[in-house]
């Protein structure tokens, strides 16, 4: 039963990995926004370092989940949204919503645009 426990536990850094990745960032990006070193922060993807709860929350935030994705091992992508998408998305994580706003009127002005080339 001990083994298995481990086993359950060991998991975590798994888990941050694929989260990181299909999210699309680097494990320096993650290290970065979370204010860790990019090497601890590997040592926790290996699972060679136990982080406390709060630095797991503030890691998960960082990436735009809940800690709760981390110990279920269902769909990790509940919203079915895809690997670049995530990433515009992560860009976009943690801005005023004024400066997604612009973010979003850039987008719109550019589909615009491109749909006024293509019938050139």
């Amino acid at each position: 039963m001990g083994d298995k426990m481990n086993e359950k536990n060991f998991k975590y850094g798994q888990r941050l990995r694929k989260l990181r990745k299909e999210r699309g960032l680097s494990q320096e990006e993650v290290a970065l926004r979370a204010d860790i070193t990019p090497s601890y922060y590997g040592q926790l993807e290996r699972g060679t370092a136990n982080p406390t709860v709060s630095m797991l929350e503030k890691i998960c935030a960082v990436m735009g989940f809940s800690i709760s994705n981390i110990f279920t091992e269902s769909n990790t992508n509940l919203l079915g949204i895809d690997s670049l998408s995530m990433q515009v998305l992560q860009q976009i994580h943690g801005k005023t919503d004024r400066e997604k706003e612009l973010v979003l009127s850039l987008l719109k002005t550019a589909f615009k645009l491109q749909n006024e080339n293509q019938k050139n």
